[in-house]
């Protein structure tokens, strides 16, 4: 076998030093390099004693005999620093020696022991710098959960904060839509006013006839029958106008099918004796049985924000020919309302924030109607509010969601 080579090569490689001690723990023999990584010189170790050599053996005498006595078979130092020129790590194993022939008095079965010093810096370091890498990601990982529950409980509180403001803010749309709708009340009531004084007076005039003729006795049972008839037209002429008013004015409560011709033509039957006053003209065409599923109400109030709009601008702008004109048809399934004037349109400076909160163009105005109505359209009905210069004035298209064939009524 190739014993002395096998070795020769292992001694060539080596990361081993190595001393040998008697039974007594005397040092009697050493490799070369020893002196490096225990603190006596070479020449220095022989015939000391190896706890001098080795301190780290001191006090472990008992088991250094159990050794000599082939009580235990080995046992290893892990880990040992020396920093004699630099951090070395070395590794402290003890194994038997030599045998003996046969026990001594003392029972030892070998008279010698092998001490060897593994060199495992390199080993050493590695760990040391996995532990610190292990550490600081240790560290680094508590670092991030920190940050993280910090950030966590920053959103949380953002949340809260935006939440609130959100709900100020519906609160804040709510009491702006409830001012603006007192203020449409008020000018409605103002208009029906105005409607009521022509009934009023043909039903004056009525009167005055009937009881003059009654007192003269020259009205025939016919004429004052037909006298009669003229004043419940007028009456429910009246009532009818009350009722429109009422149901324009309450809230829709679910969204339904109805008919926006009828529905617009209820918008002019209520404003038109105020617009005729004013010399303003509506027009009325297209599509008469076209649908929309909504809320009618409210539409019927962005219409009305759109035609008080054109009204109020033919009365700071005058024209010779003043109309209002509105047409609903189909814009690709869509149902489409568009309100037109010709009354100058809408200055290029305005027209970007136009629908924005508290922005008019009105002398007086509050700058919160077309906000309202982009709103109702938008939010409420799923639908848009456009708007452009066209042929020297405004106008304003109301984009509907189309009807699905399955959503007819």
């Amino acid at each position: 076998m190739h014993i002395q080579e096998i070795l020769n090569a292992i001694y060539a490689n080596h990361i081993y030093e190595y001393v040998v001690v008697d039974e007594t723990y005397r040092v009697i023999e050493f490799s070369d390099k020893v002196f490096e990584l225990c603190s006596q010189r070479a020449k220095e170790c022989d015939n000391i004693d190896i706890t001098d050599l080795v301190p780290e053996l001191y006090g472990l005498e008992t088991v250094l005999e159990e050794i000599l006595k082939g009580q235990r078979h080995a046992f290893t130092i892990p880990y040992v620093q020396k920093s004699l020129h630099k951090d070395v790590y070395i590794h402290i194993h003890v194994h038997p020696g030599r045998r003996r022939p046969s026990a001594d008095e003392q029972g030892r079965v070998y008279e010698s022991m092998v001490v060897l010093f593994e060199n495992v810096t390199d080993m050493a370091q590695t760990q040391q710098k996995l532990i610190q890498e292990r550490n600081e990601k240790s560290l680094l990982l508590d670092d991030i959960s920190q940050k993280n529950a910090q950030l966590k409980r920053f959103n949380e509180e953002m949340q809260e904060i935006v939440d609130e403001e959100i709900k100020k803010n519906m609160e804040k749309q709510k009491l702006v839509e409830l001012q603006a709708r007192h203020a449409q009340m008020g000018e409605m009531i103002g208009m029906i006013t105005h409607q009521w004084k022509q009934p009023l007076n043909v039903i004056s005039l009525i009167v005055n006839v009937l009881k003059l003729n009654l007192n003269k006795r020259t009205l025939s049972d016919d004429e004052v029958n037909k006298k009669l008839d003229d004043t419940l037209k007028q009456v429910r002429y009246m009532d009818q106008t009350v009722s429109d008013f009422q149901s324009f004015f309450n809230p829709s409560r679910e969204r339904i099918y109805f008919n926006l011709y009828d529905s617009i033509k209820t918008i002019i039957d209520l404003v038109q004796f105020e617009y005729s006053h004013n010399h303003i003209t509506l027009e009325l065409h297209g599509n008469e049985k076209l649908l929309a599923y909504g809320y009618p109400n409210e539409f019927n109030q962005v219409v009305l924000t759109l035609l008080n709009n054109a009204r109020d601008a033919y009365i700071e702008n005058p024209q010779d020919d003043m109309r209002i004109f509105i047409d609903i048809k189909e814009d690709e399934g869509r149902p489409c309302v568009t309100v037109r004037d010709n009354a100058g349109g809408i200055r290029e400076d305005v027209m970007e924030k136009i629908f924005d909160l508290y922005v008019t163009t009105k002398p007086k105005g509050s700058g919160i109607g077309l906000n309202i109505a982009k709103n109702m359209v938008e939010n409420n009905m799923q639908g848009k509010l456009l708007v452009r210069n066209v042929d020297g004035g405004a106008e304003f298209t109301i984009l509907l969601p189309a009807l699905q064939e399955t959503d007819t009524p």
